[in-house]
């Protein structure tokens, strides 16, 4: 069984990259989730392989999601080929020349760019399953980088949600704005004019200690320094 070993570069830093190992009879969905793995990513959203000439120009797609084959209407103007699906497309059907290249797009909102080169053909390994990673270099970026925070820190409705757990949530909720214009509850407001009046009260009260040092002062010395006598 012939083993290919392909490189999967970040198209933003092509020194962060993983060398990853798959069989001919397996699927592009194989190779998805052997990626996803490798960066550390969630694999929650829209992903696509494209097919490559030299200069990363993409060709033809083959998507994750079924809802995803249908052209748009732009597509169907420029007679784009018809999308194929990952799970149904064997990684041997699109190899045509010993450097074979796709770029690999997950995440539409985003947009985390891959580019994916052929090394060669492998000699298979008995102790791996593949696909497998054989070679990690250089340190995965997170993978929400536009709210570039951890899940406990996100608004409180979106942590509890676990939205970022939930394959059925759509990508819009994920990436709504954190910082948001929310309406006060009526118990966060009670609680702010409480701590209001509090420091109201210890205002008046310093106050009245002052004047009654004041009083003590001047009776002991006979009067304020303002008096003429």
């Amino acid at each position: 069984m012939a083993i290919y070993r392909f490189r999967v570069c970040l198209e933003e830093n092509e020194d962060i990259f993983r060398d990853i190992d798959i069989k001919a009879s397996q699927t592009f969905e194989n190779f998805h989730d052997c990626i996803q793995q490798a960066f550390k990513f969630d694999g929650l959203h829209a992903a696509s392989f494209f097919t490559s000439d030299d200069y990363w120009r993409k060709g033809d797609e083959v998507t994750l999601r079924k809802q995803d084959l249908e052209l748009d209407e732009e597509e169907i103007r420029l007679k784009a080929t018809p999308k194929k699906l990952m799970s149904e497309v064997k990684i041997s059907r699109l190899i045509e020349q010993p450097h074979q290249r796709f770029v690999y797009v997950f995440d539409p909102k985003v947009q985390w760019s891959f580019l994916i080169e052929m090394l060669k053909i492998a000699q298979e390994d008995p102790k791996l399953t593949y696909p497998a990673c054989v070679r990690t270099v250089g340190t995965a970026p997170k993978q929400y980088k536009q709210t570039n925070m951890a899940k406990d820190e996100l608004s409180p409705d979106l942590a509890m949600a676990g939205l970022l757990n939930d394959p059925e949530v759509d990508d819009s909720e994920i990436y709504k704005s954190i910082g948001s214009e929310e309406g006060v509850e009526e118990e966060d407001l009670e609680s702010l004019e409480g701590e209001e009046r509090d420091e109201e009260s210890a205002s008046e009260e310093e106050n009245d200690m002052g004047e009654d040092q004041e009083d003590e002062y001047g009776s002991e010395y006979g009067g304020s320094y303002n008096d003429e006598d």
